[in-house]
C-alpha cells in the first residue's frame, strides 16, 4: 500500500517510515501540515498514518481534506490522548482506527495491515429495507434524503446493518466501532444507540434497532 505518515518527530518518523517499508509498504513521510496537504494533492494514498499534534495545525486538518479526495481511504491517529472522549472525537471526525502513544510498532503494523484488509473486503453500500449506506462517504440515505448522523452513530449503524440480524454485543461494539479490547465500564454504547434511535426515529425508522436484552443490539 501507499502510506501517507504524518509524525513530526524525526527520529520516530524514520523509524515508522523504515519499519513500514520493510512491510512492503510504500510510505511517503511529511512532518508538518502544509507537507501532508502538499502529498495528498500530488497523489493517491491507500492508507494513512497521521500524528494529532504536529506544526501547522493537526492531524484532523489532514484529515478532514483526505477524506474529501479519498473518502475510502482509511486513516489511523496517532495521539497521546488516551481519554475515551478523545477517542469518540478521533472516531467522530473521520478516522478508523486510533493507536495511543507510547505504542510497539508490531501494533502499528499490524493495525496498518488490518486497515488494508477492510479498505479492501468492505462493499461500498450496505441496504435494509428503505435504509442505505454509502460506506465509502458515510453517508446514510432514506430514498436522497440524508440523515444527519456523526461518525460514531454511523459506525453503530453499518456495524448492526453488516451482522444482517444477527445481535451484536456491546463488547463487540466497543472493538468495531471505537476500536477498544476491553469494556471502560460505562455505557458509552447505549447513550450513542439512544441518539441513533432518535434520529432513525424521526425519519420514519423507529423499528430498524432494537435491543436484546442482555446480549446487546440488532438490526431488524
Amino acid at each position: 500500500m501507499r502510506v501517507l505518515l504524518l509524525e513530526d518527530d524525526h527520529e520516530t518518523a524514520e523509524t515508522l517510515a523504515k519499519g513500514l517499508s520493510q512491510e512492503g509498504h510504500e510510505v511517503a513521510v511529511a512532518r508538518d501540515v502544509a507537507s501532508a496537504l502538499a502529498l495528498v494533492a500530488e497523489a493517491p494514498f491507500d492508507a494513512a498514518v497521521l500524528d494529532l499534534m504536529v506544526p501547522g495545525g493537526s492531524g484532523y486538518d489532514v484529515l478532514e481534506v483526505l477524506r474529501k479526495r479519498e473518502p475510502r481511504v482509511p486513516a489511523l491517529l496517532l495521539t497521546a490522548r488516551s481519554a475515551i472522549e478523545d477517542r469518540v472525537l478521533g472516531l467522530d471526525r473521520g478516522a478508523d482506527d486510533y493507536l495511543v502513544k507510547p505504542f510497539s510498532f508490531p501494533e502499528l503494523a499490524a493495525r496498518v495491515r488490518a486497515l488494508g484488509r477492510r479498505s479492501a473486503e468492505t462493499p461500498s453500500r450496505l441496504r435494509s429495507g428503505a435504509l442505505e449506506l454509502d460506506l465509502l462517504r458515510h453517508h446514510a440515505l432514506i430514498g436522497d434524503v440524508r440523515l444527519d448522523l456523526t461518525q460514531i452513530e454511523f459506525g453503530l449503524l453499518a456495524a448492526l446493518v453488516r451482522a444482517s440480524g444477527e445481535v451484536v454485543s456491546r463488547r463487540d461494539l466497543l472493538r468495531e466501532v471505537w476500536n477498544l479490547s476491553f469494556d471502560p465500564g460505562t455505557n458509552v454504547v447505549d447513550v450513542h444507540v439512544n441518539r441513533l434511535r432518535r434520529k432513525l426515529e424521526d425519519a420514519g425508522l423507529s423499528s430498524l434497532v432494537r435491543t436484546v436484552r442482555g446480549q446487546g443490539y440488532a438490526a431488524s
